[in-house]
């Protein structure tokens, strides 16, 4: 199953989004079957993530509604099995529903669900650090500007303390990059967030990152532009 849902999450960042959702039901099914709650909540998030990202070119409010309801499964999912799961994987289902929050436009309610995951994950420092990012960058949005940035630049030297050669780290890395590259222009640092946008666009490119990639030339064409209307 492990090798399954990594097939389908593979797919998902390869832009094939209809292959991966089919790939992730199919799971899903064989997941519920046999009880498997730490599938469940990878298979959810999963497939919430999917969504997600759709609603970036296409802001349907049945994407909205699948991200949250797929996010919401995978937490409830975990919160019923506590004692059975470890904290890494109660960890993902928090950040997942706390993903879902902010893309509907929720960040004072998101907050609470990733310092949840940060204080209970078990998982390494690189992605403790993804989780810290994205602390990080809910402060910022909320108004603790200074404090949010300083945490999303400790949690990018947590991220680069894995192994360079994992597509993982390598994502959250170039999502970090992609943040601060934002914070950078908006703080009218338009040369260092040139650098910063560059640098994550060349190791998406460079990692065969299509996602990333694409988030990043379209940073790059906003601050060449001088435009700085960034939601972080």
């Amino acid at each position: 199953m492990e090798k399954r849902l990594s097939e389908a999450n593979d797919l998902r960042e390869a832009e094939k989004y209809g292959d991966s959702a089919k790939a992730y039901t199919e799971c899903l099914i064989d997941l519920i079957k046999n009880g498997d709650q730490t599938g469940l909540i990878h298979c959810l998030g999963g497939q919430s993530l999917i969504y997600k990202i759709l609603i970036r070119s296409n802001n349907s409010p049945i994407y909205r509604q699948l991200t949250l309801s797929f996010a919401k499964g995978a937490l409830d999912v975990a919160e019923s099995n506590l004692i059975n799961l470890d904290g890494r994987v109660v960890a993902i289902a928090y950040r997942c529903y706390g993903d879902a929050l902010l893309m509907d436009d929720k960040p004072q309610v998101a907050l609470p669900y990733f310092e949840k995951a940060f204080s209970i994950t078990t998982a390494g420092i690189p992605e403790k650090g993804n989780l810290k990012a994205h602390i990080g960058s809910i402060k910022y949005l909320l108004g603790e500007k200074e404090l949010g940035k300083n945490i999303i630049e400790e949690a990018l030297d947590d991220i680069r303390t894995g192994d360079p050669s994992v597509g993982a780290y390598r994502t959250w890395e170039t999502g970090c990059l992609n943040s601060l590259a934002k914070i950078y222009a908006i703080e009218n640092n338009p040369d260092k967030a040139t650098d910063t946008i560059k640098l994550s666009l060349d190791i998406a490119t460079d990692h065969n990152l299509p996602i990333r990639k694409r988030e990043a030339e379209e940073i790059l064409e906003k601050i060449s532009s001088g435009k700085i209307d960034f939601s972080i």
